[in-house]
C-alpha cells in the first residue's frame, strides 16, 4: 500500500504543477514589467506617471472581450461607429461675444463707398479704415467729392439696386474731411446714410449658391460671414451645424491622439515589451525550476517470455532547480526518482524504489562578461526604450501642433479670400452699375473686377477643399476615423489674430507718426495740414486702444504673448481713451475752426476785390462760412459739461441762438435753390423779384456769418484761443501731445512677439546635456565598446570549472528520500580548450573595433546633427519675427494703398483705373495670409526649439500648456548632473570585469575608455 501511496501522490503533485491560469500568468508579468518600468524611469528622473499597455477604454481599438481569451471582431465594413469621447481636457465653452456694435471692427475689404460697416468680435484681423485727409489724397481740388456717390448695382440678371435718397446730403452740408475718416471713429458712429456715406450692398444670393456645400459649411464657422450670409437671405437667424457641435483644442486633440494612436499604442506596447523581456533574463539570476524535466510519466509494459507473463509498472519523476550566479557561473539541482514495480515476476512481486539528488556548480574563468551579456543588453534596452518613449510623447505633440496650427492657417485663409471674394465681387457689382447707367467705368476694367472675382472665388474654393484634406489627415494621424465630422476650437485662431491685429494697428500708428513729424518739421509749417495728419493719427490710437481693451476683456493671451506683455489694461486703458478722446475732440475743433478761417478769408476776398463780385457768389461764399461755424457749434456743444446751473444755463442760451441761426440760415438755402431752379428754367425772366431780393440777401449772409461766429467764439472761448497765431500755437500743442501719446503706445504695447534671447551656445550645450536620443547614442557607443571586450575574451583560451555532487538513497531499502553519503559520488573537473582555432572570433573582433569606431562617429554625427538643428531653429526663429514685421508693414501700407486708389477710383481721379484697386487689393489679401502664416511659424518653430533642446513636457493627457507662452527655453549646461552615468548603469550586483565597470566609473569628460 505505501507504494501506491507514493504512486498517487507523484500523479497528484504532476497535475498540481502542471500549470495556473491564464490571468494568473498574464496579471503576473505585467506585474513585473510595470515594476521594472517604473525602477527604470526613476533611474533616469523620467517618471512615466500612470503608464499601462492597455488601451484606454475610450478608444476605438479596445477590446471590451476577454483579454486572455480575445475574440474576433465581426468582419463587416462600419461608417460612423465611433462617437468623440468624454475628454478630461474638455473646456467649457466661451461664452458669446457681449461687446457692443460700436466696438465691433469693420470691414476694410468693403466695396468702393463703404467704410463705415461693422464686423463681428470674431473676425481674425479685420483692420478698419484709417483717416484719409483731404489733402493727403492728392494736391488735385477734384478729388475732394462734393458730393456722395449713388450706388447701383446689379449682378448679372438681377434687377439694378439703387440705394434711396435718405442717403444723400446737402452738397453744401458734406463735410469733406469726413469722406474719408476711420469708420471705427467715434464721432462717425451710427452715421450710415450720413455725410455721404453709402449703405453697404448685400452679397446677391447667387454668389453664395455657386460655392461648393463644404466650402459654404467652413464659411459659416465664422460670425462675420454668418452675418454676410444673413445679410444676402434676410433671416434673422441661422442654423449652422458647427455651432451644436464639440469644438477641439489643441489639447483636446492631443488627448484624443494619447486614446486613439495607433503609433501612440505601438510605442507603448514596445516599451513593455522590452520590460517582458528583461523579466526573463532577470529570472534566470534567481533560483527558479528548470524549463523542462520537472514531472512524472507512467510506462506499464506487459511481455511474455517462452510462455512466461510479466507485467512491469515504471513510474519516473523529477524535479530541478537552476540560477545563474553573479560570478557568471551555473547552478543546478535536481532530484530524480524512479518507482519500478513488478507484479508477477519470477519471484512474484517486487518493487524497486530509488532517489538521486544531483547538485552542479559550473564556472567560466576567461568568459564572465559573455555569460552576463543578454542581461546586461536586456536591462539597457529598457532604459533605452524608456527614453525612446518619453521623447516620442513630446514628438507625437510637436506633430500635432503642427498640423493643428496648419489648420488655423487654413481656416485664416478662407476668412480672407471669402473677405477678397466678397471685396471684388461688390466692385464687380458697382462698376458693372456704372457702366450700365453712366458708362462712367469702361467694359475693359467691368472684365477686369470680373475675372478678379473668378480668381478669388477659385481661391477661397481650393481653400476649403484644401483645408478639408488637411482635417483627414489631421484624423488619420491621430487615429480617429477620417468620415467622423470634427470641428476646430477657432478660439486660438482669433486670439492669433487680435495679436496680429494689434501689430498691424501698431504699424499703422508708426507711419502715421511719421508723416505728422514730417509736417510738424517742415519748413513751411501747414497748420490745417497739420490738424488733419494729428486726426488720422488720433484715430489709428483709437483703434488700438479698442483692440487692447477687447484682448484685456477676453483675457486671453494673443498668440504667443502672455496677456502680461500687454501694457495697458484695465484703468490704464480708460485713461488712455479719455486722454484720447480729448485730444480728437481738440483737433476736431482745430479743424472745423480753420477751415471757417480759409472760407472766411475767401469771403473777405470777394468782398474786398476791387473789382465788385456778383452778389451771388459772395452770398454762396457767406453761405458756405455759415455752414462751417455750424459745424463749428455743433462740435463745441457736443462736449460734456460739468452739471452746474451756471454753465447750463450759458449752454442752453446757445443752442437757443444756435437754432435761430439755423432757421436764418434754411430760409437761405431754400432761397439759393429757388434761384437754381429759376436760373435753369425759362421763366427766368418772370422772376426778377427774386433776383433782386439777391444784395439784400448778401447782406443777410454775412451778416448772419458774423452773428454765427460769435455764437462760435463763445461756444469754444474755453478750447480755443481767440487770435489766429493762438490757433496755430494750439495746433502745436495739441500735436505735440498726440505725439507723445503715441509713443507711449508704441512703447509699451507688444509688437509681435517678444523676442527669444537665448546665447546660442549655451542652447547648443543644452541639446546636447538634455537630449533624450543622444543619451541613447551614447549607450550605443558603449554597448560597441562593450562587445571588443566581449570578442576579446572569445580570442582566449575557455577554462571552465566544474563541481559535482551526486546524493543517492541507500540500495534495497525501497526509501524513496532516505539519502546517504554511503551511496555519493563528487566529480570536479577543469576543462581547457586552446585557442589553436579562432578564425571566426577574430573576424568578430575586427569587426567590433570596426563597429565601435563607426559608432562613436554616429555619436558625433548625431551631436553635430543636433547643434545643426537648434543653429537652424534659431535661424529661422529670428527669421520668422523678420519676416513678420516686414508682412505687418506690407499689410499697413497694402491697407492704405486699398482705402486711396478705392477712393481715387471712387471719385475719377485721373490715371486711376479699376486694375490700380484690384492689385492694391490682391497686395493686401496677400499680406494679412502672410502675417498669419509667419505668426503661426514662430509658434511651430518655438515649439521645435523647445523639442530640439528637450526643454519641455507633456502631461497625462499628451499636451504641453506653454506651445503658446511667450517665454524661451532655460538653458541648461549641467552635464555631470544631468547625466550621472552618461553611458548608463549596468545591473547591481553582478560581478563584471574591471574593464566592464569602467562604463560606470569614468566620470563624464575625463578619462578615456580603453578596452584590454
Amino acid at each position: 500500500m505505501r507504494f501506491a501511496a507514493w504512486f498517487v501522490f507523484s500523479i497528484f503533485i504532476a497535475t498540481l504543477v502542471s500549470g495556473c491560469s491564464r490571468t494568473r500568468y498574464r496579471t503576473a508579468a505585467d506585474r513585473d514589467s510595470y515594476r521594472i518600468l517604473d525602477e527604470k524611469a526613476n533611474c533616469i528622473q523620467a517618471p512615466l506617471g500612470a503608464f499601462t499597455v492597455q488601451p484606454d477604454p475610450r478608444s476605438r481599438f479596445y477590446d471590451a472581450s476577454n483579454p486572455d481569451c480575445p475574440a474576433l471582431p465581426v468582419p463587416r465594413p462600419v461608417l460612423h461607429g465611433y462617437a468623440l469621447p468624454p475628454l478630461a481636457s474638455q473646456s467649457p465653452p466661451p461664452p458669446p461675444s457681449t461687446l457692443p456694435p460700436e466696438e465691433k471692427m469693420a470691414d476694410p475689404t468693403t466695396a468702393m463707398g463703404d467704410q463705415r460697416q461693422g464686423a463681428p468680435v470674431s473676425a481674425p484681423f479685420i483692420l478698419t479704415p484709417a483717416p484719409v485727409p483731404e489733402n493727403r489724397i492728392e494736391s488735385h481740388p477734384s478729388v475732394v467729392p462734393t458730393e456722395p456717390m449713388v450706388m447701383q448695382a446689379s449682378y448679372r440678371n438681377e434687377p439694378i439696386l439703387t440705394l434711396s435718397e435718405d442717403n444723400t446730403t446737402n452738397p453744401t452740408q458734406t463735410d469733406p474731411k469726413k469722406e474719408s475718416t476711420s469708420s471705427d471713429s467715434e464721432t462717425n458712429e451710427g452715421q450710415d446714410g450720413q455725410d455721404g456715406q453709402a449703405r453697404k450692398v448685400s452679397i446677391p444670393t447667387q454668389a453664395w449658391e455657386v460655392l461648393p456645400k463644404n466650402c459654404l459649411d467652413r464659411m459659416l464657422e465664422f460670425e462675420t460671414l454668418r452675418s454676410e450670409y444673413i445679410e444676402s437671405y434676410k433671416e434673422a437667424t441661422l442654423e449652422n451645424p458647427s455651432s451644436q457641435a464639440q469644438r477641439l483644442s489643441l489639447a483636446n486633440l492631443m488627448e484624443l491622439a494619447i486614446i486613439n494612436s495607433r503609433e501612440y499604442q505601438a510605442r507603448k506596447e514596445l516599451l513593455f515589451r522590452t520590460a517582458l523581456a528583461l523579466t526573463r533574463q532577470r529570472y534566470q539570476f534567481d533560483l527558479n525550476p528548470t524549463p523542462f524535466g520537472n514531472g512524472t510519466a507512467a510506462d506499464y509494459r506487459h511481455t511474455r517470455t517462452a510462455g512466461v507473463t510479466q507485467d512491469r509498472l515504471s513510474v519516473p519523476s523529477g524535479v530541478g532547480v537552476q540560477r545563474t550566479l553573479a560570478s557568471g557561473g551555473e547552478f543546478l539541482a535536481r532530484f530524480a526518482n524512479s518507482v519500478v514495480l513488478t507484479f508477477n515476476g519470477p519471484s512474484g512481486f517486487a518493487a524497486d524504489v530509488g532517489s538521486e539528488m544531483i547538485f552542479d556548480f559550473q564556472q567560466t574563468v576567461f568568459q564572465r562578461d559573455v555569460r552576463f551579456e543578454n542581461l546586461t543588453q536586456a536591462e539597457r534596452d529598457v532604459i533605452y526604450a524608456t527614453r525612446d518613449y518619453l521623447r516620442f510623447r513630446k514628438q507625437l505633440f510637436r506633430d500635432v501642433a503642427n498640423q493643428y496650427y496648419n489648420l488655423l492657417v487654413n481656416y485664416r485663409g478662407i476668412e480672407i479670400n471669402a473677405h477678397d471674394y466678397f471685396t471684388n465681387l461688390r466692385g464687380f457689382i458697382q462698376t458693372q452699375a456704372e457702366y450700365r447707367t453712366a458708362e462712367k467705368f469702361p467694359r475693359i476694367q467691368v472684365d477686369q473686377f470680373e475675372q478678379t472675382v473668378l480668381r478669388s472665388r477659385s481661391n477661397l474654393v481650393n481653400n476649403c477643399f484644401s483645408l478639408d484634406a488637411a482635417v483627414d489627415q489631421l484624423k488619420f494621424r491621430i487615429g480617429l476615423p477620417t468620415e467622423m465630422p470634427i470641428f476646430i476650437d477657432l478660439s486660438e485662431l482669433e486670439s492669433i489674430s487680435m495679436k496680429d491685429e494689434l501689430s498691424v494697428a501698431r504699424q499703422m500708428i508708426s507711419r502715421a507718426r511719421a508723416e505728422l513729424l514730417i509736417a510738424k518739421n517742415a519748413s513751411t509749417i501747414d497748420a490745417t495740414t497739420l490738424a488733419n495728419v494729428a486726426e488720422v493719427l488720433a484715430d489709428r490710437m483709437k483703434s488700438i486702444l479698442q483692440i487692447q481693451k477687447k484682448m484685456e476683456t477676453t483675457g486671453a493671451p494673443a498668440g504667443p504673448t502672455s496677456a502680461e506683455s500687454i501694457a495697458f489694461s484695465g484703468q490704464a486703458i480708460d485713461k488712455a481713451n479719455r486722454e484720447l478722446s480729448q485730444l480728437q475732440y481738440q483737433l476736431q475743433i482745430l479743424g472745423a475752426r480753420m477751415q471757417v478761417d480759409l472760407q472766411r478769408q475767401e469771403l473777405d476776398k470777394q468782398l474786398k476785390s476791387e473789382t465788385s463780385a456778383p452778389p451771388l457768389r459772395v452770398l454762396i461764399r457767406a453761405i458756405e462760412v455759415c455752414n462751417s461755424e455750424l459745424q463749428v457749434i455743433k462740435l463745441a456743444l457736443s462736449e460734456k459739461q460739468e452739471d452746474n446751473k451756471k454753465v447750463s444755463e450759458s449752454r442752453q442760451k446757445l443752442e437757443q441762438r444756435k437754432v435761430e441761426s439755423v432757421k436764418k440760415l434754411e430760409a437761405l438755402v431754400a432761397f439759393i435753390e429757388k434761384i437754381s431752379t429759376e436760373l435753369t428754367s425759362e421763366k427766368a425772366i418772370e422772376a426778377q423779384d427774386d433776383f433782386n431780393q439777391i444784395p439784400e440777401r448778401m447782406k443777410q449772409s454775412i451778416r448772419l456769418a458774423e452773428e454765427m461766429d460769435g455764437i462760435a467764439k463763445e461756444a469754444t472761448k474755453d478750447i480755443l484761443p481767440g487770435s489766429e497765431t493762438s490757433i496755430e500755437s494750439k495746433v502745436q500743442s495739441t500735436v505735440d501731445e498726440t505725439i507723445q501719446l503715441s509713443d507711449r503706445l508704441l512703447d509699451k504695447g507688444p509688437d509681435g512677439w517678444t523676442e527669444i534671447e537665448i546665447d546660442p551656445n549655451e542652447a547648443l550645450l543644452t541639446s546636447l546635456v538634455q537630449r533624450l536620443d543622444l543619451m541613447n547614442q551614447r549607450g550605443d557607443l558603449a554597448d560597441a565598446w562593450r562587445q571588443i571586450k566581449l570578442a576579446g575574451d572569445d580570442l582566449k583560451s575557455i577554462v571552465d570549472l566544474r563541481a559535482t555532487q551526486t546524493l543517492r538513497t541507500k540500495s534495497n531499502v525501497n526509501k524513496p528520500l532516505d539519502f546517504t553519503f554511503d551511496d555519493s559520488e563528487t566529480r570536479l573537473g577543469i576543462a581547457l580548450d586552446t585557442p589553436l582555432n579562432r578564425r571566426l572570433q577574430r573576424n568578430n573582433f575586427r569587426l567590433a573595433l570596426i563597429s565601435y569606431n563607426q559608432g562613436l562617429r554616429n555619436l558625433m554625427a548625431a551631436e553635430d546633427s543636433i547643434k545643426l538643428d537648434v543653429r537652424e531653429d534659431l535661424r529661422q526663429l529670428a527669421l520668422d519675427r523678420n519676416q513678420y514685421s516686414i508682412a505687418v508693414a506690407s499689410a499697413a501700407l497694402a491697407y492704405e494703398r486699398v482705402i486711396s486708389t478705392r477712393m481715387r477710383l471712387q471719385f475719377a481721379v485721373q490715371n486711376v483705373a479699376a486694375r490700380d484697386f484690384l492689385e492694391s487689393q490682391q497686395a493686401y489679401t496677400n499680406a494679412l495670409s502672410a502675417i498669419a502664416r509667419q505668426h503661426v511659424n514662430y509658434i511651430t518653430d518655438r515649439i521645435e526649439l523647445f523639442f530640439d533642446l528637450e526643454a519641455f513636457d507633456v502631461d497625462g493627457c499628451g499636451y504641453w500648456s506653454g506651445e503658446r507662452e511667450d517665454f524661451g527655453p532655460q538653458t541648461n549646461v549641467d552635464f555631470p548632473g544631468t547625466n550621472r552615468r552618461p553611458y548608463d548603469s549596468l545591473p547591481p550586483k553582478v560581478w563584471y570585469s574591471p574593464t566592464i565597470r569602467q562604463m560606470e566609473a569614468i566620470p563624464p569628460g575625463e578619462a578615456r575608455i580603453e578596452s584590454n
